[in-house]
């Protein structure tokens, strides 16, 4: 099996994405299926020919022009139905430009020709999930992990599907599997973060020691960062918090939420002058388009 990490390119840059966005912490922006996976072993057809349309929105797609590329592949999947390619380029081209709901009904349509495709079933779950279809995700990345264990964003992807469903129990033990095969990923860390600060104050240091793991990983990754803040600032660790969302906001400027979080820990410290200013940023920016659900 080839592991995500061995994914070249545009491959690799959607699943840093998608997984990001399935935290809760970044905008859906691409999404991508695993090159390598084989739920079954599927054996060889006949060579697909090329399709000029498909081939400009293979190319499209990559480099982050999603609405562009859809009528491109649209019209290569019409012209090349039997093409797994430019059939899953083109679900990934409408869940990066946020089409989800069109693209599980394309999905689920071609199922009886794609269905034994690792990577089919993964594009499959993963649009079930942003669909608030967890069950079913369940069920699609589960019978990819059952011939591929080792696959470590399998668990991480269960997980997030179990917390959507306020199992936490089930989401702690797939998060700590996802980390036990890739102790190195700071997205599982995150994850696992967050859902034991959702478990209350009890869980609180133990929240923040995942946090600060991931944060130690990717010392740039602004979300882990915010949610450290977050759970410094539930236990009333504001110097800490400060620190930490001052970096961030220094390094993302346009975060809204990061700024949020920094007027309520001056509020704190009674910095109402500096509570004030981040108020007013916040107000002058955008929130991110995916729900950060921080409390």
């Amino acid at each position: 099996m080839q592991d995500v990490w061995q994914v070249p390119g545009t491959m690799r840059r959607t699943f840093v994405l998608v997984a990001l966005a399935l935290i809760g912490t970044f905008p859906v922006q691409a999404f991508g299926s695993p090159a390598g996976i084989g739920v079954v072993a599927v054996p060889p057809t006949q060579a697909v020919p090329l399709v000029p349309q498909g081939e400009k929105g293979l190319q499209l797609l990559g480099s982050g022009q999603y609405k562009e590329a859809i009528p491109e592949l649209r019209q290569a999947v019409r012209l090349a139905p039997e093409s797994s390619q430019y059939a899953l380029a083109y679900a990934d081209a409408l869940l990066s430009a946020h089409y989800k709901f069109t693209a599980l009904g394309f999905l689920e349509g071609i199922n009886p020709r794609f269905r034994n495709l690792g990577e089919y079933r993964y594009t499959l779950g993963l649009a079930y999930y942003l669909c608030y279809r967890y069950r079913e995700a369940i069920e699609e990345f589960q019978t990819i992990a059952q011939d591929n264990p080792k696959f470590n964003r399998i668990p991480f992807l269960i997980g997030n599907c179990y917390m959507a469903l306020s199992d936490l129990h089930q989401a702690e033990t797939y998060f700590r599997q996802a980390i036990e095969l890739r102790p190195e990923e700071a997205t599982y860390y995150v994850s696992l973060g967050k859902m034991l600060r959702m478990e209350g104050p009890a869980r609180l240091d133990e929240a923040i020691w995942a946090l600060k793991k991931a944060w130690e990983l990717n010392s740039r990754d602004a979300y882990a960062g915010l949610h450290l803040a977050y759970s410094e600032e539930a236990k009333g660790q504001y110097a800490e918090a400060q620190a930490i969302l001052e970096q961030v906001v220094q390094e993302q400027p346009d975060l809204q939420p990061a700024h949020l979080a920094l007027a309520v820990v001056y509020e704190h410290k009674h910095a109402e002058a500096k509570a004030r200013q981040e108020r007013e940023i916040g107000a002058r920016l955008k929130p991110p388009p995916t729900p950060l659900n921080p409390r």
